[in-house]
């Protein structure tokens, strides 16, 4: 299925009252939205009836933050590990918004870039066979040294946040078990041809 493009980067439609700093594609409600890229969820967003609305932001390990927006639902949560495929929510109509549709942006370096390159793949992204190539992409993936550390630091990152919250007495140890397991499994499901390198080189 391909989703109509009702506005691209840097428009300036008369209802808006800056530059567009994404993508819109129009899509129906509730059509499942999924991870472009490897990366870990950077933050999760609800708006109320402004802005993107429901939101996911996902630091990709190039060091780029993709953003979904106008989500009618969420199914990641902040420091969730996700690979390319994987299914991050629902398409909406939340946030200042006039119909269903998905609002696809990118940041680098702080600033907004053009998400363009990345149409294909989020027209492709329940797309069956692509669906594979990309998933096979992700499992062979690798990593430069830096953003291997960036990538544990993000990690530490989100065990400490859960960390803090069992001295307020919001987490309790068996649920922050399970999470300390099922991010080292995925990271290590993720990087697994980094570490054989380093190994490698080692041994």
């Amino acid at each position: 299925m391909t989703y109509r493009i009702t506005s691209r980067f840097l428009e300036q439609e008369p209802f808006r009252t800056r530059p567009h700093t994404g993508i819109d594609f129009a899509m129906p409600e509730n059509t499942p939205l999924r991870s472009i890229k490897d990366g870990i969820v950077e933050r999760v967003v609800d708006f109320g009836s402004s802005n993107i609305g429901k939101g996911v932001f996902i630091k990709w390990q190039d060091g780029k933050t993709a953003i979904y927006g106008h989500l009618s639902q969420i199914t990641v949560k902040q420091g969730d590990i996700v690979q390319a495929g994987d299914l991050i929510g629902y398409s909406g109509n939340t946030g200042h918004s006039t119909g269903a549709h998905l609002h696809f942006a990118v940041k680098e370096g702080g600033r907004f870039i053009d998400p363009s390159p990345y149409i294909d793949f989020i027209q492709n992204m329940n797309n069956p066979s692509f669906l594979a190539k990309m998933q096979h992409a992700s499992d062979t993936v690798t990593l430069n040294g830096t953003q291997f550390i960036q990538m544990i630091s993000d990690t530490l990152s989100s065990i400490k946040f859960q960390f803090i919250h069992i001295f307020v007495g919001e987490v309790n140890y068996y649920t922050l078990l399970l999470q300390i397991m099922k991010k080292s499994f995925q990271f290590l499901a993720c990087h697994t041809s980094f570490l054989y390198d380093i190994l490698w080189s080692i041994f």
